[in-house]
């Protein structure tokens, strides 16, 4: 009986530690604000534009094969996916390029909980290459 009872605690443990460490939804909006801005020029990747800032919408429903991933929106035109692998959230948008090519905007930051971290990264990706990169600084669910 002792071994049941000790079974049954372990057992609940474990379903209880689980939960807590799959915890919070990453569903709702985000607003981002890219700065130092690099692109590509006649001189080499140091032409920079201007700081942009842009909302993120994520609907967490564990659609792209990880618990916390899902279908994302920028600015209500540019759709894609996010997937939480460990720490990381990658959020990767389809675009057109500038010639009409298939590119990508990806992002990448921490992630824990349900909260996005606040420092990540930018870059446009087109043609398998580096068209344009920035810091990304994300505000909190709900910013945007």
């Amino acid at each position: 009986m002792k071994i049941l009872l000790t079974l049954a605690a372990v057992l609940s443990m474990a379903v209880w530690t689980g939960s807590a460490t799959a915890s919070g939804s990453y569903t709702g909006n985000y607003k981002v604000t890219l700065t130092h801005d690099v692109f590509p020029n006649t001189t080499g990747y140091n032409g920079h534009g201007p700081n942009s800032t842009h909302c993120i919408a994520l609907t967490d429903d564990g659609s792209i094969g990880w618990p916390h991933s899902g279908f994302a929106v920028m600015d209500g035109q540019y759709e894609g996916q996010f997937s939480v692998i460990g720490p990381t959230i990658l959020i990767y948008l389809d675009i057109e390029g500038s010639g009409q090519e298939p590119a990508d905007l990806t992002f990448a930051t921490t992630a824990r909980d349900g909260n996005i971290g606040r420092k990540g990264a930018y870059d446009e990706i087109q043609g398998g290459y580096s068209y344009d990169a920035a810091d990304a600084t994300f505000g909190t669910k709900g910013s945007c």
